[in-house]
């Protein structure tokens, strides 16, 4: 009996202590979280929390760049790079002051921002490098969408921006990101649907609230992705980027209806086409060109076929509206079948990640160039 209340007394104690230690390290947190960071990792901490303030809320379009940045960018623990924008808040060539007139104008998410490299390793800036006849903006930022793209076009038109032609990388990631994330208003305003708002807003809340324990969330995530020795794997690897996952299959899924896609697949293409049609008929009557150029994920090059859902869709799209189609799905594969697709995955694209490295961007340019 005496034992008992022996370990029952432990217990208290101990959960008493657990509870106090948690307690007493999120009222460190909370006031000092920022300043310890400073002293334990400045380079993450910027990356992670002060480099964000270059990102901000836009009441239009949603989100943009703050014009006229400079800061060292870092990928995690893998690398960094030097991130500017010009004086229209397009990411740029250091120092770069343009006027509002432009031949080419490339739309994207974070493919085309080219979040990991220098802005002249990326496939725009090689572009705009080889072109320097012409004037090229690089209107695409993360998490871009049709939505997004439609809405800040309209704005930089209404702007007094001027383009000759404008080329939209459409993302595998744009179907649910339309369907689920982003809302369009007959006004041309985006705004997010419920589900988006609320992660944000925890995210946002843990990142300014507590820095540091936000901070050791994203070391352990980062530390258990890079063990991974095929992170595309989800069954296996549940900590590659699960929401990259659901956001891919589309392509490849069997059915219509899908758990995390609120419209179902059919239905959320014909969002994305409205859209871009609404896009199409807004260029057409300010007699800007129009092209699309479309590139597989990973998941893609490893569970889909060369013929995807995501081409045949923007190909037919493309029949009697666009000057050019570019479709990276053949190069892509015949990389993967010429070697294997962990080779072709670790030789082109960021270890357990989707997007591009330095040798991907040079195929999408090569093609880009070829082209135009």
């Amino acid at each position: 009996m005496n034992y008992l209340k022996v370990c029952i007394s432990f217990i208290k104690k101990t959960v008493a202590i657990i509870f106090i230690t948690f307690f007493l390290s999120l009222l460190i947190d909370f006031f000092f979280g920022r300043l310890i960071l400073k002293g334990l990792d400045p380079i993450l901490v910027k990356t992670e929390f002060y480099g964000r303030l270059m990102r901000i809320d836009h009441p239009i379009f949603h989100h943009s760049f703050l014009p006229n940045v400079k800061y060292e960018n870092h990928r995690g623990f893998e690398g960094k790079n030097i991130f500017c924008t010009n004086n229209h808040g397009f990411r740029s060539e250091c120092g770069e002051v343009t006027k509002k007139d432009f031949d080419y104008g490339i739309m994207g998410d974070s493919f085309v921002e080219g979040t990991s490299e220098n802005f002249e390793d990326t496939f725009v800036g090689i572009f705009s490098r080889k072109k320097q006849n012409l004037k090229v903006a690089n209107l695409g930022i993360v998490s871009y969408a049709p939505s997004i793209y439609y809405s800040k076009i309209k704005y930089l038109l209404d702007n007094n921006y001027k383009f000759k032609h404008i080329i939209f990388f459409i993302d595998i990631s744009d179907l649910y990101d339309d369907s689920v994330f982003y809302k369009l208003s007959d006004n041309g305003i985006v705004s997010e649907r419920n589900e988006k708002e609320k992660g944000l807003k925890r995210r946002k809340f843990l990142r300014s609230n507590f820095p540091l324990t936000n901070y050791y969330m994203f070391v352990i995530k980062k530390n258990r992705q890079l063990k991974q020795d095929n992170p595309l794997t989800n069954k296996d690897y549940p900590f590659f980027n699960k929401k990259a996952a659901i956001k891919s299959e589309w392509t490849f899924y069997k059915q219509d209806k899908h758990p995390e896609y609120n419209l179902g697949i059919l239905e959320s293409q014909n969002l994305l086409l409205n859209t871009m049609n609404k896009t199409y008929e807004l260029l057409k009557k300010n007699n800007i060109k129009m092209s699309i150029a479309v590139y597989p994920w990973p998941q893609q090059l490893q569970s889909d076929s060369v013929n995807s859902k995501h081409v045949i869709m923007w190909k037919k799209f493309c029949i009697d509206k666009c000057v050019k189609f570019l479709n990276f799905f053949p190069i892509f594969f015949e990389k993967k079948n010429n070697s294997s697709f962990i080779e072709m995955y670790r030789k082109y694209y960021y270890w357990n990640d989707i997007h591009f490295n330095a040798e991907g961007n040079k195929i999408i340019a090569e093609k880009l160039l070829k082209e135009f």
